[in-house]
C-alpha cells in the first residue's frame, strides 16, 4: 500500500529538522509510538508501536533503520516489526522530504510504502488507509505544537 501525505508547516526546514532528529521529540508526535530507543543516531532505532485498527489491538516492536539522509532536506528509513498476538507483520519504507515554503515555512512530504501481512491484512486497504490518514493528522497537529516551542 502506497501513501502520500503533505503538510505546510510554519517553520523553516532547518527548524523542522531539529525536531525530526531529536528522537524524544519526534516520537512524542507519532501516535502510538512508545519505548523508543536510539541505538545509533541517524542510523538505527527500536520502538514499540501500539495501535487499535478495527477489531485489532496491535503492539508491534519494530526496528527502524535510516538508509539515507541529507540535512535538512530528506530522510529515507525503513521499519519492520511483528505483533506477537495477531501475527501481523508490518514493513514500512518511508521517504520524508522537507522543502522551503513561502518566506519562513516548510512543506513536509511523506511517501510511505506499507506492507501488511497476517490478520490485520484481512481488514483491507480502505480501513488501513483511513487509520494512516488519521494518524498523520494527529502527527501534524503534534508536530505543529512541538515547533511552537522552538
Amino acid at each position: 500500500m502506497d501513501f502520500r501525505m503533505e503538510a505546510i508547516l510554519p517553520s523553516a526546514p532547518a527548524d523542522v529538522w531539529l525536531v525530526m532528529v531529536d528522537i524524544g521529540r519526534i516520537a512524542a508526535c507519532i501516535p502510538g509510538c512508545e519505548q523508543i530507543e536510539e541505538q545509533e543516531k541517524l542510523k538505527l532505532y527500536r520502538a514499540v508501536l501500539k495501535q487499535k485498527i478495527g477489531p485489532f489491538k496491535l503492539e508491534v516492536p519494530a526496528e527502524i533503520v535510516v538508509d539515507d539522509y541529507k540535512e535538512p532536506d530528506f530522510v529515507r528509513a525503513r521499519a519492520v516489526g511483528k505483533d506477537k498476538f495477531t501475527g501481523t507483520t508490518l514493513t514500512v519504507n518511508l521517504d520524508v522530504k522537507l522543502a522551503p515554503e513561502g518566506a519562513s515555512g516548510s512543506k513536509l512530504g511523506v511517501d510511505a510504502d506499507l506492507q501488511v501481512a497476517g490478520r490485520l491484512a484481512s481488514l483491507g486497504y480502505s480501513i488501513i488507509k483511513k487509520k494512516a490518514e488519521e494518524n498523520f493528522a494527529v502527527f501534524e497537529q503534534r508536530l505543529r505544537a512541538e515547533l511552537e516551542t522552538i
